[in-house]
């Protein structure tokens, strides 16, 4: 019963039934199969997640439009992300080092902020609509503005 609600609800269950699929394929090492997954969650919900990006099950995609999520970004258990979010590389090239975002556990990034560089968002964070965060975000913070400073 749970799979059919998952095939015939909104968006939202369709995109996360997409997110476990190319979890469960990366896990496996079939890379090309996760890319194909990718490419069609691009193309239905327009959601960009890359295949070589960690992200749990238990990542909650509201309203999941305009999403980017770049190669080595590290998203923990229970985030929440909002429409147009982007959380990625600083710069062209960044794919071939390790300048990603890593997202602690039971953080929540709103609608249009962006992520971007070698940074740690704690634990528990809250990231502002339209922040531009550049900087780490310490534990139970919260950071607002552009470029973001912390509350």
């Amino acid at each position: 019963m749970k799979l059919l609600s998952l095939l015939l609800g909104g968006a939202s269950p369709r995109v996360q039934l997409h997110l476990r699929v190319m979890g469960a394929l990366r896990r496996r090492g079939m890379k090309r199969l996760g890319r194909l997954v990718a490419a069609r969650l691009q193309r239905k919900h327009g959601v960009f997640v890359s295949s070589k990006a960690v992200v749990p099950a238990s990542v909650e995609l509201k309203h999941p439009v305009g999403i980017v999520i770049g190669d080595g970004v590290r998203l923990g258990e229970r985030v929440v992300i909002y429409q147009n979010v982007t959380l990625g590389g600083a710069r062209v090239g960044d794919w071939t080092s390790d300048n990603y975002p890593e997202v602690g556990d039971d953080s929540v990034i709103f609608a249009g902020a962006v992520v971007v560089g070698k940074i740690k968002i704690g634990k528990g964070c809250v990231i502002g609509a339209n922040a531009v965060v550049t900087r780490d975000v310490p534990d139970g913070a919260t950071a607002v503005g552009v470029p973001a400073r912390i509350l």
